[in-house]
């Protein structure tokens, strides 16, 4: 019987793209209070003329905000009871019998060959590609940049000097325990994972000419890799080695740990990035939905999320940088967007709506230049000025997640019935009112720690400390966030 009367602390250790955070979860009564402990700034460096990860310094700062998490645990009168780490996908490690214990270089997906797919495509095309892993032709995949890699390094099939391939949240768990693995969400990022048999596709990596490689043994969330080294428990300043888990690594599958796989709610993950799509059963491998855009990736409790990635925040928070620049201070986006959303109901103009998905918005830049240049390729007027512009942004936005549901709708035969809107874009009150006008169905708004919260929720059942997902997400948690609220159509 598990008693949830006794405080059970865990932490969450969430790597984004523009941050990085410890989040501390303490489990009692039913109830799950997240605290952010740590937080850290995240971009990519270059090194040697190339673009990478500055994941010395990031694992360095994940380090403190661990060693925080076991402070505030120990001076609770508990100690900390696990540890979860979730990424974003694509980008790789590799181990070598030099490595020794200190943090690899970890190649930035930004600086990736765009010559990739298509050479690729020579040796096995991108239908065929696709029916195996069910993920599209997109020039950061693991699979080109590993080609690369393995052109350069001049790559030997010898047992014994085969580079070990780890994605992002495995190389933290391998600094934290010493321990060598791969979880299946994250691996199901990188084009080179079978959805038939849930393992590497053997066939496609030799094809690939990847099979120089060592690709570790892929295991689900919810497992336990091992405890921390004696190293690092001294360092975190724990009285017992931490048990570290691997959760689901993927920080989209944590986000949306909590769906059920009826395909009849869109899920819309909006951080930097919109990952927009619907929770099913299994993966769906068909030309239909590759040629529509999708791509498959996998969830807890053996599901799978078919999805599109769309941009998302990141339009926003570029088009602040650039305009931050113009005034020679940080411009307020909070509020910019905040008095967009009070002017929306007197606004009786439809403002421009552009392709959210263009490659064009994908790196940083002038992004209220680019937006401007998709409009008048459609023969639309450009936003004029600022609130336009963030107008435009929303509105696009929405449409390209009405656009999704209708295209899920298509490709599963499942009518989606609502929509739900986790992690930073949920606190966008314009974004969910406008969404629920585009689709035409309700919408509920939150978590905003919406993969924080997963991870915990993972490690929570794998230590038997909570009976379920569900009672974790039904018995409710505290992020201090406004969450869990509903739009209405209009």
């Amino acid at each position: 019987m598990i008693d949830q009367a006794v405080p059970r602390f865990h932490a969450a250790v969430d790597l984004g793209a523009s941050s990085g955070r410890v989040m501390l979860g303490r489990w009692v009564d039913g109830r799950l209070e997240l605290t952010e402990v740590h937080r850290f700034p995240n971009g990519p460096i270059t090194q040697d003329g190339r673009l990478r990860w500055d994941a010395e310094r990031l694992f360095e700062q994940t380090l403190v905000g661990l060693a925080e998490a076991v402070r505030i645990a120990e001076t609770a009168g508990g100690v900390l009871d696990g540890i979860g780490v979730d990424s974003w996908g694509v980008d790789v490690a590799l181990l070598t019998a030099g490595t020794g214990t200190a943090v690899p270089t970890v190649p930035h997906h930004r600086g990736a060959d765009a010559d990739g797919p298509a050479r690729a495509a020579v040796l096995v095309d991108a239908a065929t590609a696709y029916a195996v892993t069910g993920v599209l032709e997109q020039t950061i995949n693991t699979s080109y940049q590993l080609r690369s890699r393995a052109e350069e390094l001049d790559v030997r099939r010898a047992d014994g000097d085969r580079p070990t391939v780890l994605l992002v949240p495995d190389l933290w768990v391998w600094l934290l325990t010493g321990v060598v693995g791969a979880e299946r969400t994250i691996a199901s990022t990188t084009q080179l994972l079978d959805q038939g048999t849930g393992d590497w596709a053997v066939e496609l990596i030799r094809r690939w000419g990847l099979d120089g490689f060592d690709f570790p043994p892929v295991v689900g969330p919810g497992t336990v890799a091992g405890p921390t080294t004696p190293e690092v428990t001294a360092r975190l300043g724990s009285s017992v080695p931490i048990p570290v888990h691997r959760v689901a690594e993927h920080d989209t599958a944590s986000a949306l740990a909590f769906a059920r796989p009826d395909g009849a709610e869109l899920l819309v993950s909006s951080g930097s990035w919109s990952l927009v799509g619907v929770c099913l059963p299994e993966p769906v491998l068909t030309e239909h939905a590759r040629t529509a855009g999708f791509t498959n990736e996998a969830g807890v409790a053996g599901s799978s999320l078919l999805l599109r990635n769309l941009a998302g925040m990141w339009l926003l928070t570029e088009c602040a940088r650039a305009w931050s620049a113009e005034d020679g201070s940080a411009v307020d986006l909070v509020g910019l967007v905040s008095g967009v959303a009070e002017a929306q109901a007197d606004a009786d103009d439809p403002p421009a709506v552009f392709d959210v998905a263009d490659p064009r918005l994908l790196v940083p830049g002038d992004m209220p230049e680019r937006i401007a240049t998709l409009c008048r390729e459609t023969g639309q007027r450009p936003p004029s000025g600022r609130a336009a512009t963030v107008r435009s942004i929303v509105e696009s936005l929405a449409a390209a997640y009405a656009e999704t549901a209708r295209a899920c709708e298509a490709i599963t035969g499942v009518t989606i019935r609502s929509v739900r809107i986790v992690g930073g874009g949920s606190r966008n009150r314009l974004l969910c009112t406008r969404t629920a006008a585009r689709t035409g169905l309700p919408v509920t708004a939150g978590p905003a720690e919406a993969s924080a919260l997963g991870n915990l929720a993972v490690q929570l059942v794998a230590a038997g400390h909570a009976p379920s997902l569900d009672a974790v997400y039904r018995h409710g948690h505290d992020d201090h966030d406004d969450h869990d609220q509903e739009r209405t159509p209009t």
